[in-house]
């Protein structure tokens, strides 16, 4: 199944990675990448429905994304992501 981010979703993740500290940075990316991997082989099963059955909000830790099944395609559309929380980093944060 093909996974589209859409712009708005990327731009916001493009904020949340920038304010971000190095590890956080690297914990931010391997989510996007399982959940990315996820929505491609099983998202009928991920997460919770929003308003139909093809619209879905899913929380993976750190982030929450917004997703929608389109019909008649085998694809997934990624249109909202947001910053759940952080885990706090020792050491130097303006790495």
């Amino acid at each position: 199944m093909q996974v589209e981010w859409k712009e708005s979703a990327l731009d916001t993740l493009a904020d949340i990675y920038v304010l971000a500290t190095v590890p956080q940075r690297e914990l931010i990316a391997a989510t996007v990448e399982r959940i990315t991997r996820r929505l491609g082989s099983d998202p009928w099963f991920l997460g919770e429905s929003r308003g139909t059955e093809h619209r879905r909000v899913w929380f993976h830790f750190p982030l929450v994304v917004g997703f929608e099944l389109v019909i008649g395609q085998p694809k997934v559309n990624v249109y909202h992501v947001a910053l759940l929380l952080l885990p706090q980093t020792d050491g130097d944060e303006s790495e």
